[in-house]
């Protein structure tokens, strides 16, 4: 994609799908430029519109303390030619604040019976290199959330799944709420994982993953060997590594490198696109991100590998390494793109924090990092 292509300073494409997955995603301009008209693109994407989706629209049109009849006018026109997209609660939410009646939703009747059984997976193989090293164990006195879900929670493990642990705690610093409604716990050691899946009608359909609370490690009493919690105690992200796994076949096959727009999609349901920094200026990328960030959309950003030719050393940036992209600022004039690495440590900088999280010039960015993931 050239700068010609489009203006990258709109997240009017952002649903766009990207088949191609290692190339840049075209952008149109046929959505509307309007920050409310950006955000009801977003929430239409996957067909839904939930309440938490109503709040972030109210919250954007309130955001100058007045809101101006196009904005109104934009929701309206929501909630008119999109009902059959609402619950009752969310379209019920957004007229009270329109100052309409709420329309009426009719729920799509369930067919009579129980719902559907999910069997627990069985414990999904380890990497290879790790077969007779460690195996499956018990966290004890653990449970799946202490003090609610935070991006900061993700630690990547001894597995090479950066791409994983690094869009997880994107889309947890976006929305926990995402990552809680995910898991289901059953209170019996198990839990079901909701991921979304592309089906045969082209629309993402549900996909549950229902696994145990044992996790590889070195032995009883020992933490997970793969992804993990800063605390020892809390399993969400082990649990959703483990379905993750489960899903796609075992260890191995999500071990190896991957795409963080596809983990992304899966615990949204909404398609994710990548943009390649290559073909964009620094000034369009970082309001591209800044965006990003102020709409609370989940991103990632990824560096290049050993042999393409850009010198890491000493800049505290890993090559072949996916990192959680959390938006952009201007301080004093100067742009700054903040990221964190899923490591949870090893950050440029020195602020004597080591959590993984800093900032970072814009020009810098632009020559460290091959491209970045939008969901």
């Amino acid at each position: 994609m050239s700068d010609n292509d489009s203006d990258l300073t709109t997240l009017a494409a952002i649903g766009a799908d990207d088949p191609d997955r290692g190339h840049s995603s075209r952008i149109t301009k046929e959505a509307p430029v309007t920050r409310i008209g950006n955000l009801i693109n977003k929430a239409l994407v996957d067909g839904r519109v939930n309440k938490s989706e109503v709040e972030g629209l109210i919250k954007e049109a309130e955001k100058n303390g007045i809101v101006s009849a196009n904005e109104k006018k934009e929701l309206a026109n929501l909630l008119k030619r999109h009902t059959d997209k609402f619950d009752a609660e969310s379209a019920a939410h957004l007229a009270s604040f329109l100052g309409e009646a709420a329309p009426k939703i009719v729920t799509p009747s369930k067919p009579a019976g129980p719902a559907p059984k999910v069997e627990v997976c069985d414990d999904p193989k380890v990497l290879n290199k790790h077969a007779g090293q460690i195996t499956y164990n018990k966290i004890q006195g653990g449970q799946l959330f202490k003090d609610g879900v935070s991006f900061d929670d993700v630690v990547q493990g001894s597995i090479a799944n950066c791409y994983f642990v690094g869009a997880i705690s994107a889309v947890a610093y976006s929305d926990p709420k995402i990552i809680e409604d995910a898991i289901t716990d059953h209170g019996d050691g198990t839990f079901t994982v909701r991921f979304y899946e592309r089906g045969p009608s082209g629309r993402y359909e549900e996909k549950l993953v229902r696994v145990d609370d044992d996790f590889p490690s070195y032995g009883p009493g020992s933490s997970p060997r793969y992804a993990k919690s800063r605390d020892s105690k809390e399993l969400w992200v082990s649990v959703l590594e483990k379905a993750y796994a489960a899903l796609k076949g075992d260890y191995e096959a999500i071990g190896n490198g991957g795409y963080a727009t596809e983990v992304m999609t899966a615990l949204t349901g909404r398609n994710s696109s990548y943009y390649s920094l290559e073909y964009s200026s620094a000034d369009r990328m970082f309001d591209l991100i800044k965006t990003g960030g102020e709409l609370n959309t989940p991103m990632t950003a990824g560096t290049y590998g050993e042999d393409d030719g850009v010198d890491y050393k000493g800049t505290g940036v890993y090559a072949w390494h996916a990192y959680t992209l959390m938006g952009a600022v201007e301080e004093n004039g100067v742009k700054y793109v903040q990221l964190r690495n899923p490591w949870g440590s090893s950050e440029p900088g020195s602020d004597g924090k080591n959590d993984g999280i800093f900032k970072m010039k814009i020009e810098d960015f632009m020559k460290l990092y091959q491209g970045i993931n939008v969901n």
